[in-house]
């Protein structure tokens, strides 16, 4: 292989993993923000928190195997 070839594919896969570490960062803490706002506003402590916080992890499974499928299916 050339030596660009391995860059390529290099930075293909930093983006890869930096797309599926903000996706997981992004809806964990996104959703985690929202619960604490709605918790502030009812006077709820910690459920919709937790409510939304567990939401926030079930998406970004979600979007990150949707990712990597798609990765994986190009791949082939």
């Amino acid at each position: 292989m050339s030596n660009k070839k391995v860059w390529v594919d290099a930075m293909k896969s930093f983006s890869l993993i930096t797309q599926i570490g903000m996706t997981a960062v992004i809806c964990i803490f996104g959703c985690g923000f929202v619960g604490i706002f709605i918790d502030k506003k009812i006077g709820t402590s910690p459920v919709f928190s937790i409510i939304f916080i567990v939401l926030g992890i079930l998406s970004a499974f979600l979007s990150i195997y949707k990712t990597l499928k798609s990765y994986i299916g190009k791949r082939k």
